[in-house]
């Protein structure tokens, strides 16, 4: 393992890996790992990479040990037929549906529960609108942890039955999604249960960075110009740009593809943020959606989300609720891809991006299609 310490931007902590942290134990805010490039680019060689799924990265990623996987990753890609037709650039779209639990969230909870078994902990929380909710509550089953979710009472009929069938604990918090995470930290403070937070966990995005690898390894190592990703706490957009510097500082790739995050309008922080050009979200009111994995209202990772779109040279926008249902419609229509609402905002934005000339005639686009439809199938009754 190159991973050499765990280190706080903002305050200066310093820990080494052995330590079990989620946030910055001094003021609060995320954490990052350092890692020993120079030996690594000496003796990880990319054309040496053997296996499938995030195994095939093993070098790249924070474990002593093998993962407790269920297979995840590996990912496959599939070229837009029709919707294309109707964009400027070339789309892909990454089906990340497919990993064991029927989300993305299943790459960073295989590194976070991994690591949890590495300290040797033994209980693990987290609050969740319900897809990391079920990850975390699956892969704990996989490796022999107790585990606790904590929804929003409104949270999904589906995922709440999917963390119920692992064997999870579920505590559902009346109140809006801000809730859950004041009561869960309410609750584990001072106690043995380790916060698994997917919002906060620097080992939570150090397994999304394997998208990035993926996507990179399957252009050959010659990323697209564009990733377009729906942003809530921002995990998955942190995560694939985290992904991509790496790659860039190993010499794998030439350049960063231009990284885009679109929000609900009803929830919007980092859009508000990207157009007012603050340095980081500030809280916002926020109204309901039917996009319920965007639905956070002042996401820890806010900075970093700007930092990265801004280095890339994105754009942050949102999309209405009619934009979100036509798009879950045209995918299920035109491309056979039965998608949860949240999957279905970046596609809402991708019109936007091309309408304004961002994505232009022959660029390459990729799209993390990153949750099941068949997860909040209630919710389509009559649809």
């Amino acid at each position: 393992m190159y991973l050499k310490e765990v280190v706080c931007d903002s305050c200066g902590f310093l820990c080494d890996p052995g330590t079990p942290v989620t946030a910055c134990p001094d003021c609060g805010s995320p954490l990052k790992l350092r890692y020993d490039f120079d030996r690594m680019e000496r003796e990880v060689k990319k054309d040496e990479l053997s296996g499938t799924g995030i195994s095939r990265y093993r070098d790249l990623i924070p474990l002593d040990e093998p993962p407790i996987s269920l297979g995840e990753g590996g990912t496959p890609v599939v070229l837009s037929s029709s919707i294309s037709k109707d964009l400027s650039g070339e789309l892909y779209l990454k089906l990340e549906f497919v990993n064991p639990t029927g989300s993305f969230k299943d790459r960073g909870t295989v590194i976070t529960v991994s690591k949890a078994r590495e300290w040797g902990i033994e209980v693990v929380a987290d609050d969740s609108s319900g897809n990391a909710g079920a990850s975390l509550a699956g892969y704990s089953a996989r490796a022999g942890l107790d585990c606790t979710i904590y929804v929003p009472a409104s949270a999904s009929g589906g995922k709440i039955v999917q963390v119920k069938s692992y064997g999870a604990e579920l505590k559902e918090v009346p109140g809006p999604r801000e809730r859950a995470t004041e009561k869960i930290v309410e609750d584990t403070a001072g106690t043995n249960t380790y916060y698994a937070s997917h919002n906060l966990s620097p080992y939570f995005s150090e397994g999304i960075k394997t998208l990035a690898y993926e996507i990179s390894e399957g252009f050959e190592w010659n990323p697209p110009e564009h990733v377009v990703v729906p942003v809530g706490g921002g995990a998955l957009l942190v995560g694939i740009h985290s992904g991509f510097q790496d790659l860039a500082r190993l010499g794998w790739i030439d350049r960063i593809p231009r990284l885009h995050g679109i929000q609900a309008e009803a929830c919007d922080p980092v859009v508000r943020a990207y157009e007012n050009s603050w340095d980081r979200t500030r809280p916002t009111e926020s109204g309901p959606t039917i996009a319920e994995g965007v639905h956070i209202s002042n996401p820890d990772r806010g900075k970093e989300i700007l930092e990265a779109i801004r280095a890339t040279g994105g754009v942050a926008l949102s999309v209405s609720e009619s934009q979100v249902k036509r798009s879950i419609q045209e995918l299920a229509r035109k491309e056979g891809l039965f998608v949860e609402p949240t999957s279905a905002v970046p596609l809402a934005g991708l019109k936007q991006l091309s309408d304004q000339g961002v994505i232009e005639s022959g660029e390459r686009v990729v799209v993390p299609v990153t949750g099941s439809g068949l997860k909040d199938i209630e919710d389509w009754k009559g649809f």
